[in-house]
């Protein structure tokens, strides 16, 4: 009996233990809830929206060209994430379908996502607690979708876009790319394209329950440039010959309409991919790649990436000389009638500047110094003009200054200008034919636009308009004068002046036939004058009564000196047919058959003690077929001599010998002939000095060379070819390398002026 007392009194004392204990407990958590509940519960659902809030990002806009032909896009992607503490409180056997799951679509390593699951046996939390761990970026739509649709838990999808660019390396220094740094139109327009970013987070309702909410991204605006894709293409296509033949530094070719400043088209040498801008550049291979510093990788991607056309400068050469005869005209100084007279050299302060063609022009009016780009002519009109108007003129057309375009990094050249009264008669003398002054590409195109369209200098731009998402216009450029720099008759002057060098001067090569369209080509010495280094361009336009395209093309510093610097004119003549095949221009004239030649003349000029530079390119515009004989680039003989009347296309004897500027050029370097055809290789390694022969397939294309490509060898060296099988290869050339044609060079002295880069791009 007195047992069950016992046992009685402990199972009260038990229970009256209890129900102090749930007392305790009971109050304690009211004391919770009362006081500290409303703290504690917004804690946790803060926990819970901290896990669940995201960035949801914007498309960024695209980037068109006027005919909204895509050049830039984004596209929605998704970010692959694995929340971890959720996965982790599954099954083992749902844990395995993940993991097998992930490891199969995105390639991951299956024991490396196990063990983000593996669960501290003191917390309860997974031991690598990452709570969210990104798994994959920027995978598409397909990949989302083949993950959903196979039922695996613990995984979640996060919005983000990816940027594309169709046309691959077409404009790509145009357009640029996005990245740490952006580029091009990428950069200059970046506040624009961007977006709002949205956000995507958990809420509570008034019942306590968890609400996905999401806050759209609102996308950015749309990019509608000046661009013609077409033209564009075609300007690609110019520049891409002229690197491919004469392996310059770089080229360039730009098209725009001389009337309003639009930018049809704006093409580099140099190429890359903005889909891949990292790639290893055209002409290394990956051997060369990795042998560079990761500073000399960087220096070699700049310069690529940079658009030449805007951010490096150059002594122009004789493309100015309608803008100095132009205003010459428009001041009254001068008039179109007016002759003047070439002995193939003019004495300035006690110096003689020669002029392109040392034999002398005789007697030419403007339309023929223009025509055969003539020295002394543009002297005698410097002289004439004086510093104090040059100068002035030189502001009006935006010599030296920025033209303004829409585009990053444009430079100038204003420290490489002379002041005006730092215009003595010798430098004046050398930039009234475009020398001891520098200029962009684009900065000296706009100044010739303003000769040729009614005398109004324009502010050259590259994007026309900005649309919203809803396709509402929020920005459009419309074109503006700068200012009146020359009067309608005195551009209507010009205009027909520079058909003459198409029609019978410098520019002949570029003549083509059923339309009448006018032009300047353009050589230039860049300094150091010691170094042989020269830029050679080409401008033209058409139609000549309302010029509506205005392009030009260039090579700089080739690395063939007299042949190689010849090719701008057929680019030219290539550009400007495409461009009146595109435009569906009307012929200037009917062309009854084909023209003889047989009984076409030409006067074979003196060419004793000129450059053979100079020789070469005016037997070109003569129609003359030329053989060079000897080492070196100083005439010393040529045979017929000097004033013999022969045929249209007989080949003259031009011997040469090395001189003084001469020891820059007595090693060559082995061009790169690597893909050409044999005929390609050989005209490309000859015109270089050296001799080929060859192993293989002399109808496919050069695997290889030896000596290889950038080795320095002496003239006359013999480079052995290894040709491959490619039934696709063809013919890209020119043509024959001795039968191009292009401009004169200009020699000058005292000259200022010196090639700028910018490879801050």
């Amino acid at each position: 009996m007195d047992k069950r007392k016992r046992i009685k009194s402990r199972l009260i004392f038990i229970l009256f233990v209890l129900i102090a204990v749930f007392a305790a407990l009971g109050g304690r958590v009211f004391y919770l809830k009362t006081v500290h509940g409303a703290e504690y519960e917004t804690a946790a659902k803060q926990q819970q929206v901290n896990r669940y809030d995201s960035i949801v990002s914007p498309n960024r806009g695209s980037i068109v060209d006027r005919n909204n032909q895509p050049l830039a896009i984004s596209t929605r992607v998704y970010n692959v994430i694995l929340d971890v503490r959720v996965l982790a409180d599954y099954s083992a056997e749902e844990q395995e379908k993940t993991v097998n799951a992930l490891s199969e679509v995105l390639g991951l390593d299956a024991n490396t996502l196990k063990g983000y699951l593996v669960k501290d046996p003191t917390t309860g939390k997974p031991a690598l607690d990452t709570n969210w761990k990104v798994l994959a970026k920027k995978q598409e739509p397909e990949i989302k979708e083949k993950l959903e649709s196979m039922d695996i838990k613990g995984v979640v999808f996060e919005n983000d876009t990816k940027r594309k660019y169709p046309a691959g390396s077409l404009a790509a220094q145009v357009i640029g790319f996005t990245g740490t740094t952006n580029y091009g139109l990428e950069k200059m327009y970046d506040e624009e394209m961007s977006g709002i970013p949205g956000r995507s987070f958990i809420t509570y309702d008034g019942t306590e329950g968890a609400i996905q909410q999401e806050i759209p991204a609102t996308d950015g605006n749309t990019i509608v440039t000046t661009l013609d894709y077409n033209i564009q293409s075609f300007a690609e296509e110019a520049v891409k010959l002229g690197m491919e033949e004469y392996n310059p530094e770089n080229a360039a070719a730009i098209v725009m309409n001389p009337q309003t400043g639009e930018i049809l088209a704006m093409a580099s040498g140099l190429k890359f991919d903005p889909n891949d801008p990292m790639a290893v550049p055209e002409g290394y291979d990956e051997a060369q790649w990795d042998a560079l510093s990761s500073d000399e990788q960087n220096a070699v991607l700049a310069n690529v990436w940079k658009n030449f056309c805007i951010s490096s400068t150059y002594e122009p050469g004789s493309i100015f000389k309608p803008c100095v005869a132009a205003a010459a005209i428009e001041e009254g100084i001068i008039e179109n009638s007016d002759t003047y007279y070439c002995g193939g050299k003019k004495n300035v302060a006690g110096t003689d500047i020669n002029c392109h063609l040392r034999s002398g022009h005789g007697t030419l009016d403007i339309e023929g110094i223009i025509a055969n780009s003539c020295n002394v002519g543009m002297m005698d009109i410097g002289e004439k003009m004086g510093a104090s108007l040059f100068y002035k003129y030189q502001k009006n057309y935006g010599i030296g200054e920025k033209t303004g375009v829409d585009l990053p990094d444009e430079v100038d050249a204003s420290n490489l200008m002379y002041s005006e009264d730092q215009i003595r008669s010798t430098e004046l003398a050398t930039m009234s034919f475009g020398q001891s002054f520098n200029t962009n590409t684009l900065q000296i195109l706009n100044a010739v636009a303003a000769v040729i369209n009614g005398g109004n200098l324009m502010r050259p731009y590259i994007v026309s308009q900005i649309v919203d998402p809803d396709g509402n216009v929020v920005k459009e450029t419309k074109p503006e004068v700068v200012r009146k720099v020359l009067s309608q008759e005195t551009s209507d002057i010009m205009r027909k002046d520079m058909v003459a060098t198409i029609e019978y001067g410098t520019g002949k090569k570029a003549k083509i036939e059923g339309y009448t369209y006018g032009g300047k080509t353009g050589t230039a010495q860049q300094a150091p004058r010691s170094e042989g280094k020269y830029t050679v361009s080409f401008v033209g336009f058409i139609p000549v009564e309302n010029p509506q395209y205005l392009a030009i093309t260039l090579i700089h510093k080739p690395e063939y000196y007299a042949d190689g610097v010849t090719t701008v004119a057929p680019m030219m003549k290539s550009l400007m047919e495409n461009i009146i095949k595109y435009a569906n221009i009307e012929p200037s004239y009917e062309v009854e058959g084909s023209e003889s030649t047989e009984s076409e003349k030409a006067v074979v000029a003196d060419y004793t003690g000129s450059a053979l530079f100079d020789a070469l390119a005016d037997l070109d515009a003569k129609g003359l077929t030329y053989e060079v004989v000897g080492t070196g680039t100083n005439v010393v003989n040529q045979m017929p001599h000097g004033g013999t009347e022969v045929d249209a296309g007989t080949k003259v004897l031009v011997y040469v010998e090395e001189g003084e500027s001469d020891a820059s050029l007595s090693e060559i370097t082995v061009p790169d002939v690597k893909g050409k055809t044999l005929e390609e290789a050989q005209s490309a390694l000859e015109s270089a000095g050296l001799t080929v022969t060859y192993t293989g397939e002399s109808t496919g294309i050069v695997q290889k060379s030896e000596p290889s490509y950038g080795t320095k060898v002496e003239p006359g060296t013999q480079v052995t070819l290894t040709m491959i099988k490619d039934e696709s290869a063809g013919n890209s050339s020119f043509g024959n390398v001795s039968s191009s044609s292009q401009e004169n060079s200009e020699e000058a002295t005292g000259s200022k002026s010196s090639e700028t880069e910018d490879n801050s791009a």
